[in-house]
């Protein structure tokens, strides 16, 4: 867990990539703007792994491997 994540939320993880001052998640390709809600269960919760945009980010930074035929 990283410092931002901690000051934020004491000792509960929350996501990395939710900027809750400006409303945007920086997981998305836009900077997409998400609600209260959205950030109260998605964001903000242990579970957040489990959202469509952090996972998108997650496969888009990995490394692609390209493989001889």
């Amino acid at each position: 867990m990283n410092q931002r994540t901690k000051s934020i939320a004491g000792d509960k993880e929350v996501c990395p990539y939710c900027d809750d001052k400006a409303d945007v998640c920086k997981a998305s390709l836009v900077s997409l703007k998400i609600g209260a809600l959205v950030r109260l269960n998605r964001c903000n919760s242990e579970t957040y792994d489990n959202c469509s945009l952090f996972l998108a980010k997650c496969l888009r930074s990995t490394r692609q491997y390209r493989y001889a035929s």
